[in-house]
């Protein structure tokens, strides 16, 4: 697969620039919804996971730890996005929206832009609860303004919808990630204790 940076660069600033504008454009355009989990949020995820990488790094968590749990943060957002399309399109009807697949993959996978661009402030471990909150404040603005032109969902039930998804869908990434950092922990931390207690065995 060919990866056009300009393009994705573009498309990430119109979003976060010019929401409204850019959510008619991804309207009319007739990509896959859920070709773009694996396509668009896989990269950007990326993006992420090598700056929660280096965040890791720089708050001495070790190389080996710092590496698998970035790599665990990247499946947790590729799943977590795939998961909320499906439970968008199943709550559409409570919100007067006609269910559409394809129309909710695409809109979460776009939604969660912001989550990814903020996810680059890890680089500095104690931004990282501030990376969160700007990150999927701005997707609820995201969402609330693309449901009316993606999904077609009445004016006076965007917010309503906005609120449910990115909610539920904050509440499964920091679930997941919390148990996930445990179990990261369990596996590598006690490695990380003895190779310490090693290096500080005085020499003979």
């Amino acid at each position: 697969m060919i990866i056009d940076v300009a393009a994705l660069t573009n498309r990430v600033l119109a979003l976060l620039i010019e929401p409204a504008k850019t959510w008619r454009i991804i309207g009319n355009e007739p990509d896959s919804g859920r070709l773009l989990v694996t396509r668009y949020v896989l990269l950007l995820g990326s993006v992420a996971a090598v700056f929660s990488f280096l965040g890791g790094l720089l708050g001495g968590n070790g190389f080996v730890f710092s590496l698998v749990f970035a790599v665990v943060r990247l499946g947790v957002a590729v799943g977590s996005v795939w998961l909320m399309g499906l439970l968008i399109n199943a709550m559409a009807p409570s919100f007067g929206t006609v269910r559409n697949d394809n129309a909710a993959f695409k809109l979460m996978a776009y939604a969660s832009t912001p989550v990814w661009v903020a996810g680059l402030l890890a680089v500095i471990p104690q931004l990282s609860i501030l990376a969160v909150l700007l990150g999927v404040g701005y997707s609820l603005y995201l969402f609330h303004v693309g449901c009316p032109i993606v999904l077609r969902t009445p004016e006076s039930r965007t917010w309503g919808y906005a609120f449910a998804s990115v909610g539920a869908w904050f509440g499964i990434m920091l679930v997941a990630s919390l148990i996930l950092y445990a179990l990261v922990a369990l596996l590598f931390a006690p490695a990380a204790i003895l190779g310490a207690a090693v290096g500080n065995l005085p020499a003979t």
